[in-house]
């Protein structure tokens, strides 16, 4: 009967409280290292339509958006402190569990018959919401329905909240992986582009909260204890006892979020290792999606003064040389390694290689922010087929002329370097750029030449590169993570979500 409340149903209804609640703080955590929102994909400066920071932009020429970081409390996100990667790890955890729940609870739903608590039979349930909220503006509680155990405004928002608020999560969220966008642009930007579909997600973070504010205000109306007690026991008839034993399971989800801010903040290896066992095998398939490269057109291509770029530029003596030589008599890129021809290529070597090779691809910053961008250059898989690497050679390495403690001052630690495996780097769609919409690349944006890996997020696209190695193991390179913020941070190395 729909009156009754499944031992499943409550289950699932106790550990959905757990997961939701956890994606909530961490989406919180997400929003705060980009806190503004675009209805443009370029996200051009001061073109946001909302932000959700107070913090003043450093006082300096090039402002890097990495200077637009706002660091929450970690009483309202999770971790809290701006800790990006341990956001994304625990976002993505979460939101596993809460999908897989979701799939089951559907099913079951189904198979019980009862998804008829949740679907309106009829438009005169919308015309009883109605009563039912000018009841509610009145200060008094309206009965529940025939054959049902809440009144029609509850099915209707029950139902928006299981049936319809997932799947806006799931779509929103999804479009949101350099992988998924960058491989279905066509979806992408018929839902707005990956900036609208940004917005979209926060306001389905919105209704999450708003609709559990609303939620236990209601419990506390109708009663709590009566009302707990159909979550503890299936019955309303013993409210003390599941007033007591609801408020003991909302204490463990207390601790629970204490427990994961407390592990991120002072052991946050364990949490990656969570990560990699719960959400490794997604980004690993992901990644055998290449990106489609001619679904945005040149006149699309964000501006070269305009595209966004995060991280200072190498401030060395030797790189400002170059710079001040126009690259051309003074670069050469070293390609060595695990390879049977190691090669010195200059940037004329590089052009004539490329053969006025480009592609037109969404830049998709691990914050958040994205531009559009052309650019000129080598699939890195061209480039390994000339220096031929041996058998066992297992990944690239690539490696700037950056040094995070001279140069960055929001960070420390050594010079930046990334690694791909050797499939993700023989994907046609992994340039090395030399240039950017015909002209030469930014400085910025990694002059004279920087790495695009276009199914992962920007911080793998290293820039300002000094030279590439093929190896046959990565974990010996710096602190063996396979990447700078790899190292330092939390972030993953097969990072296409």
């Amino acid at each position: 009967m729909l009156t009754e409340f499944p031992v499943w149903l409550r289950i699932e209804h106790f550990v959905n409280i757990i997961f939701i609640t956890l994606f909530i703080r961490s989406g919180i955590e997400i929003l705060g290292t980009f806190p503004k929102l675009h209805r443009s994909i370029h996200t051009p400066m001061g073109g946001q339509w909302a932000q959700f920071t107070i913090k003043q932009k450093r006082r300096r020429k090039y402002f890097p958006v990495a200077g637009e970081y706002d660091d929450y409390s970690p009483i309202v996100s999770l971790p809290g402190h701006g800790d990006l990667g341990q956001g994304r790890y625990w976002h993505f955890i979460s939101v596993m569990g809460w999908v897989a729940m979701m799939v089951i609870y559907w099913v079951l739903l189904a198979f019980t018959g009862q998804w008829r608590r949740y679907i309106p039979d009829g438009w005169h349930t919308f015309e009883q919401a109605g009563q039912d909220f000018l009841t509610y503006l009145a200060f008094q509680v309206p009965p529940a329905m025939d054959g049902y155990p809440f009144n029609a405004i509850q099915q209707l928002s029950y139902g928006f909240v299981i049936l319809i608020l997932p799947w806006w999560m799931i779509i929103t969220g999804a479009f949101q992986s350099p992988a998924i966008n960058n491989h279905f642009p066509r979806i992408s930007r018929a839902m707005g582009g990956r900036q609208v579909i940004r917005t979209l997600h926060f306001w389905g973070l919105i209704a999450y909260i708003v609709f559990i504010v609303v939620h236990v205000a209601m419990v506390v109306l109708h009663g709590y204890g009566h009302e707990v007690s159909k979550m503890v026991f299936g019955h309303g008839d013993h409210p003390v006892a599941g007033g007591v034993i609801f408020t003991l399971g909302l204490v463990l989800v207390v601790f629970i979020h204490v427990w994961a801010t407390k592990t991120s903040t002072n052991n946050p290896r364990v949490i990656e290792r969570l990560h990699n066992v719960v959400v490794r095998p997604l980004t690993r398939g992901l990644r055998k999606l290449p990106a489609k490269t001619t679904t945005y057109k040149d006149a699309e291509v964000t501006a070269a003064p305009l595209h966004r770029a995060s991280g200072m530029p190498p401030s060395s003596e030797a790189y400002m040389a170059m710079v001040a030589n126009g690259y051309e008599d003074d670069y050469v890129l070293e390609i060595g390694g695990l390879v049977e021809k190691p090669m010195r290529l200059t940037l004329a070597d590089l052009r004539e290689i490329a053969g006025g090779h480009s592609q037109n691809t969404v830049h998709h910053c691990v914050q958040g922010f994205t531009s559009v961008g052309k650019w000129d250059g080598v699939p890195l898989r061209d480039l390994l087929e000339l220096v031929k690497p041996i058998d066992g050679a297992t990944d690239v390495v690539v490696h700037s002329f950056q040094n995070m403690t001279r140069d960055d001052d929001l960070y420390d630690g050594s010079y930046y370097y990334e690694s791909a495996p050797m499939e993700e780097a023989m994907q046609p769609q992994t340039l090395i750029a030399i240039g950017y919409d015909g002209d030469e690349l930014p400085i910025k944006n990694g002059a004279p030449m920087r790495l695009r890996l276009e199914t992962s997020t920007g911080f793998r696209s290293a820039k300002w590169l000094d030279r590439i190695e093929v190896v046959n193991r990565f974990d010996i390179i710096g602190e063996g993570k396979g990447g700078f913020f790899e190292d330092t941070s939390s972030y993953d190395r097969l990072q296409t979500l």
